[in-house]
């Protein structure tokens, strides 16, 4: 949800694909129709009590330590679920495979690359749920994946994860690299005016990378782009409380330039 948030706040129409457990309340609801996020992707699991959720613990230096809940268990009813969103809709110019048990991603990834749909694989916190074999398959159908140092690491001694079209890996206040078909390069963290929270800031990076990419940039400008909207998002206390309405004015700040697709 954090990344339909700042898709959103950029200009898109996200589509968010979840199931959920009972416990998702009107609240939350209420917050969703409030930024206008289109809810038919949203199917709520009677049998299953609980959403995901991930449990975030951040000390004085920013260090974060993760316990991520996926939510409701392997359904066969996933695949029929996606492929009504994806025909329902007509038109999706790119997905993002978000954080989820391996069984889930992989069938996603299938579904969209057998459907032509550009995707980005983010395997992220569940990383750690995933066997040699889930990776291999997960890697098999992705061309491209963004993830962090670790999540590279994982993917790297069981796949040959550096052989894909396009590859992200975010570093923190380190930056980022990414590796492509015809370029490579590494480009340096935007600091934040007032650092408050650094949750969410990889969902905001890849919110920005996408939106970048939407609109032509090139991978160079889109790592810049990602790690703009980062900060911005570090400036903000919780994961959906930013706002991007001045990302021109702060992309132009941070990088010293303007490019033709902002």
């Amino acid at each position: 949800m954090n990344l339909a948030y700042s898709l959103k706040c950029l200009g898109h129409d996200p589509i968010p694909f979840v199931f959920t457990g009972r416990d998702l309340d009107d609240d939350y609801q209420t917050h969703l129709s409030r930024m206008a996020i289109d809810l038919d992707g949203i199917v709520r699991v009677e049998s299953a009590p609980h959403s995901s959720h991930a449990f975030i613990f951040t000390d004085i230096k920013g260090n974060q330590f993760t316990g991520f809940y996926p939510g409701p268990t392997r359904t066969p009813e996933f695949e029929t679920h996606l492929r009504r969103v994806i025909h329902e809709k007509h038109a999706i110019d790119y997905a993002i495979i978000a954080p989820d048990i391996p069984a889930n991603m992989i069938a996603a990834a299938g579904v969209l690359k057998g459907g032509g749909t550009p995707f980005l694989t983010d395997p992220g916190q569940g990383i750690t749920d995933f066997s040699a074999t889930d990776c291999q398959k997960l890697v098999s159908l992705s061309n491209r994946i963004i993830m962090n140092q670790f999540e590279y690491d994982t993917l790297r001694t069981h796949t040959d994860v550096d052989n894909i079209t396009e590859l992200v890996i975010t570093e923190g206040s380190r930056g980022a690299r990414w590796k492509c078909s015809d370029s490579e390069g590494t480009e340096s963290a935007v600091v934040p005016i007032r650092p408050l929270d650094p949750t969410g800031c990889g969902d905001a990076f890849r919110a920005g990378y996408v939106h970048a990419q939407l609109l032509g940039a090139s991978y160079r400008d889109a790592v810049r782009c990602g790690a703009v909207v980062a900060s911005i998002n570090i400036e903000s206390f919780g994961t959906q409380e930013h706002q991007l309405d001045k990302l021109v004015e702060r992309y132009t700040t941070a990088w010293n330039e303007r490019p033709s697709w902002l």
